[in-house]
């Protein structure tokens, strides 16, 4: 039921888009992995590639590990558990609808800040509560707060060095790598331990790492 609302909402979005007229100054050149590799000596374009990577990290470990906990803790079968990822993307896509609106009002330091108190919020619930109801707000509220991270990051960075946007867009987009690694360490700390605790605690230093990050956010 879900896929048709994610696809409509697709297609609505698509269409809104190249109706959009949108002015851009041609690229001189085109910009090569070592021009974008290069970016990576500037101190906060680093930090915000890494936190790019600490997003997807939690998005695709939020997907993996929610069912995954919901078993182990609560004796769902796959199928019960296989909700967790519906609702993490519910709250997600609500998130993203209403970060354009939100971002109206207050400032990307701040709101930024909020979506990564959310996301603590969880991690702290994922490791001490048990109770389908609290885990189900917890799998929610990352959903929400790890909504915005990825544009807010993607802007942070552009105003960084607005003469290299081709450089700085390809050196972002190279962060998504991220989605392949954090779920290898988490499941490496899952073996470890024996519990999807494991892969909790790799999230949570990625989110101990945005709090770190959301203080270098320029205002």
């Amino acid at each position: 039921m879900l896929f048709p609302i994610y696809m409509t909402i697709a297609i609505i979005a698509t269409l809104a888009l190249g109706a959009s007229r949108v002015d851009e100054a041609p690229a001189n050149r085109a910009s090569g992995f070592k021009a974008c590799f290069a970016l990576l000596a500037n101190p906060f374009v680093l930090l915000c590639f890494v936190a790019i990577m600490c997003h997807v990290g939690i998005d695709v470990g939020t997907n993996t590990t929610a069912p995954k906990l919901l078993q182990e803790h609560l004796g769902l079968t796959l199928t019960e558990a296989g909700f967790a990822t519906s609702l993490y993307f519910i709250f997600r896509t609500a998130g993203c609808f209403l970060g354009a609106f939100i971002l109206r009002k207050v400032s990307e330091r701040t709101f930024f800040a909020l979506s990564v108190a959310l996301m603590a919020v969880a991690m702290a619930g994922f490791l001490t509560l048990h109770s389908q109801t609290a885990l189900y707000v917890c799998i929610a509220l990352v959903g929400f707060g790890n909504s915005n991270i990825f544009p807010i990051t993607f802007a942070q960075a552009l105003k960084a060095c607005p003469d290299k946007q081709n450089e700085v867009s390809g050196l972002m987009i190279m962060g998504l790598f991220g989605g392949t690694v954090f779920p290898l360490a988490m499941g490496y700390a899952s073996d470890a331990v024996a519990s999807q605790w494991g892969a909790i605690a790799v999230m949570a230093a990625a989110v101990l790492y945005l709090v770190y990050y959301t203080t270098r956010i320029k205002a």
